[in-house]
């Protein structure tokens, strides 16, 4: 897979066509990709809905889509959140309309360490790419939290409690906001993050991500 930075999209076409042939369907609510969609809904959204309102991920969370993530993140590739903003615009687009785009935040110490947020760079190729407005660090992460990896989603949940705040609620007050991440497991930062916005003033928080897992849902 060429992961190289040669201007547009540097995923070749092989890659593209792998993560985005043949998508399985999804849940019409949280955006985790199903494989016995029997309702709009998937059986966990049905007893436990999220608190954003809808949610839809762009592919599935395989091979290619593992490694263009790990490359952008731990491997300092960050022109690769251009490929993956355009990979995401058809998933946006169904998404229906919306007021401003927010990227999920970093904690300004990984920030630091890593030179750039992954998230940020996606958010401001879609601005450009959608046109719409992307919000510069109103929604900020004030908690350190550890790493979610092999945590159950009830430890997912307490890890990511309070590790983020509004700082001026006038930019949400009233808006569809479109919350944006590379990944969706658990969906509980997505959550975390959506109850924030909604509290901040947001009438409807929408999530769009890169990736999302085929698994644990039916």
């Amino acid at each position: 897979m060429p992961i190289k930075n040669e201007g547009g999209l540097s995923l070749c076409g092989e890659c593209r066509r792998k993560m985005l042939g043949g998508l399985p369907e999804s849940c019409g609510r949280c955006g985790h990709f199903v494989r016995n969609k029997r309702t709009h809904f998937c059986g966990h959204c049905a007893a436990v809905p999220p608190v954003y309102d809808r949610g839809r991920a762009a592919v599935v969370y395989g091979k290619e889509a593992k490694k263009i993530i790990f490359a952008l993140k731990y491997g300092g590739k960050g022109y690769l959140a251009d490929n993956i903003a355009y990979i995401m615009t058809d998933a946006v687009k169904s998404m229906g309309d919306y007021d401003i785009i927010v990227p999920v935040p970093m904690h300004k110490s990984k920030k630091s360490s890593r030179g750039f947020c992954h998230t940020t760079l996606i958010s401001n190729k879609l601005g450009e790419i959608t046109g719409k407005p992307v919000s510069g660090g109103n929604l900020v992460r004030i908690k350190k939290t550890g790493a979610m990896s092999g945590l159950s989603p009830e430890e997912r949940r307490n890890n990511i409690r309070g590790a983020f705040e509004v700082r001026n609620g006038k930019e949400f007050a009233g808006k569809t906001v479109l919350l944006t991440d590379d990944l969706l497991t658990t969906g509980s930062t997505a959550d975390e993050c959506a109850g924030v916005l909604l509290k901040a003033g947001a009438e409807k928080v929408y999530l769009a991500v890169f990736a999302s897992p085929y698994e644990n849902y039916d």
